[in-house]
C-alpha cells in the first residue's frame, strides 16, 4: 500500500515527493533536518532585528552629533569668535593628506612580503 500512494504522488506532485525526499535525506544526515533551518531562520531574524536597531542608534548619534555641532557653530558666531573657512587652506590640507596617505599605502606594499 505505501509504495502505491508513493507511485502516485510521484506522478501527481514529482517536484513536492523529490522536495520531501530532499528534506527526509538531511533528516538522515544531520539529525536534525528541518528544525536546524528554523532555527536559523530565528537566528536570521533575531540578526536582522539588531542590525536595524544599530542603524537606529547610528541615526541617533549623527543626529545628536549635527545638534552639537550647529550649536557649537551658532554659539561661536554669536560671541564673535566663528572660524572663517578659507578654501585654500583646507584643499592644501586635503591635498596634503592625500599625498600622505598615497607614500603610506605606497610603502606598505613595498615592505610586504610576497606570499604574506
Amino acid at each position: 500500500m505505501k509504495t502505491y500512494v508513493a507511485r502516485i504522488a510521484r506522478r501527481v506532485a514529482p517536484r513536492t515527493v523529490r522536495n520531501l525526499e530532499a528534506l527526509s535525506d538531511l533528516t538522515a544526515d544531520h539529525g536534525e533536518g528541518p528544525l536546524r533551518f528554523v532555527a536559523y531562520e530565528r537566528e536570521l531574524q533575531d540578526l536582522r532585528r539588531e542590525v536595524d536597531a544599530l542603524r537606529r542608534d547610528s541615526r541617533r548619534v549623527a543626529e545628536l552629533y549635527d545638534v552639537v555641532f550647529e550649536q557649537a557653530r551658532r554659539d561661536a558666531a554669536e560671541r564673535g569668535v566663528a572660524p572663517t573657512p578659507d578654501r585654500e587652506v583646507t584643499d592644501r590640507a586635503v591635498a596634503a593628506l592625500e599625498e600622505r596617505l598615497e607614500s603610506e599605502k605606497g610603502r606598505g606594499t613595498a615592505t610586504q612580503e610576497p606570499g604574506a
